[in-house]
């Protein structure tokens, strides 16, 4: 199978300036200056010309990479002044032997850069490339208002793919609101294959969401408390056309918890009671499943003793018309039946019947093999 890689760049709160787009667009010859947007594809081998992360600091806000053997790569850029770095730096997983690279937070100039990569050795899986990136924006936003969901999730989906996890670390801070996710939030937990059952566990320690709502006498009464050259500052900043800048000032005006939603007060787990909570969870899963599918097959089985002796006029039937393809489904009926009458108890009075056809069809050479191949023997 040939390579192939994906990259997309999208600019969030502002557009590339022209010069900007012409810089960008000299990396491919395939791809047109655009003030919002860059795409990049690579097959039988190649790459981007530049670091994704450079690239990402000079002149985007998000960035996707997916890789036809399985790597997945999300990297968001953030002013400094609106997020807090170390806080995201709690979601990296902890090794027992190297630093694990699945959560990355790095500095560059006056931006803060979150990568998210993923890259598993038996792959996750070939997907289709665009419309991705487009869906996960809004987690961008959602962390500079103190959401640590996404990060929590690239943090549970690391525990699962890095070798050598320290099962004695203790997990990350546990942000509400994992059993309500956005549609931002289940696209992140589709496209990085995050586990069903270790999310359900994660989803157990955490605090339901509860929104902070602003009225409008609540930001009247805070922007009241600024000094008037605050004021003035904040004026010209939005004349500048300043980026982010609501969030700013409500960060400013103390309107924007700085820490985040309220976490979880419980004790935080160890990463192998984590892994044993799945664990049960998946087990109670299993067991439900299964009497599913065995209420499901008692229903079938006792709907076919309902037919009576028509299932057994309905075997003769296709044994007559000879061809393998009926052979087939007479061997699948006659399985059916043999299980109706282990459950009826009557596996006398089912053999006695099967005896009965392999006396009368025995020269059928291509039935008798279907019947052995099944379990279907004579007594």
């Amino acid at each position: 199978m040939s390579e192939y890689q994906y990259y997309e760049f999208q600019a969030i709160d502002r557009p590339l300036t022209p010069g900007a787009q012409q810089a960008v667009a000299q990396l491919s010859s395939r791809v047109s200056p655009h003030p919002w947007r860059a795409v990049f594809t690579y097959s039988y081998g190649g790459g981007l010309r530049r670091n994704p992360e450079d690239l990402l600091a000079d002149y985007y806000d998000a960035m996707l990479y997916l890789a036809n053997w399985g790597s997945r790569r999300l990297m968001f850029r953030f002013p400094r002044s609106l997020v807090d770095a170390d806080r995201m730096r709690q979601y990296n997983v902890e090794t027992t032997e190297y630093p694990s690279d699945v959560v990355q937070v790095d500095t560059k100039g006056e931006y803060v850069i979150l990568d998210i990569q993923l890259n598993e050795e038996e792959g996750l899986g070939w997907i289709e490339d665009e419309g991705w990136l487009g869906s996960l924006v809004g987690l961008r936003e959602a962390m500079m208002r103190g959401d640590d969901r996404v990060l929590y999730l690239a943090w549970l989906k690391g525990l699962t793919m890095v070798y050598g996890a320290d099962e004695d670390a203790f997990e990350p801070p546990v942000p509400p609101g994992l059993g309500d996710l956005t549609p931002a939030l289940e696209t992140f937990v589709e496209l990085f294959d995050v586990e069903a059952d270790m999310l359900q566990a994660a989803a157990e320690r955490s605090a339901p969401l509860e929104p902070r709502t602003l009225t409008e006498d609540d930001l009247r009464r805070a922007i009241d408390a600024l000094a008037p050259e605050e004021k003035d500052e904040c004026l010209l900043r939005l004349a500048q056309g300043e980026p982010q800048l609501a969030l700013a000032l409500k960060r400013r005006l103390g309107l924007l918890d700085s820490a985040g939603p309220q976490r979880s007060t419980e004790a935080r787990r160890t990463v192998a009671e984590l892994f044993a909570e799945a664990e049960a969870i998946a087990e109670r899963r299993r067991k439900a499943e299964a009497a599913a599918a065995e209420a499901r097959r008692i229903a079938e089985l006792e709907a076919l003793a309902e037919r009576g002796d028509e299932v057994w006029d309905e075997v003769d039937a296709l044994i007559q018309r000879g061809q393998a393809k009926f052979y087939d489904k007479a061997v699948q009926l006659l399985k059916k039946l043999r299980d109706l009458a282990e459950h009826q108890r009557k596996t006398v009075v089912f053999q006695t019947r099967l005896n009965r056809i392999h006396d009368e069809y025995s020269r059928r050479s291509a039935l008798m093999r279907r019947l052995r191949n099944a379990g279907l023997h004579t007594e």
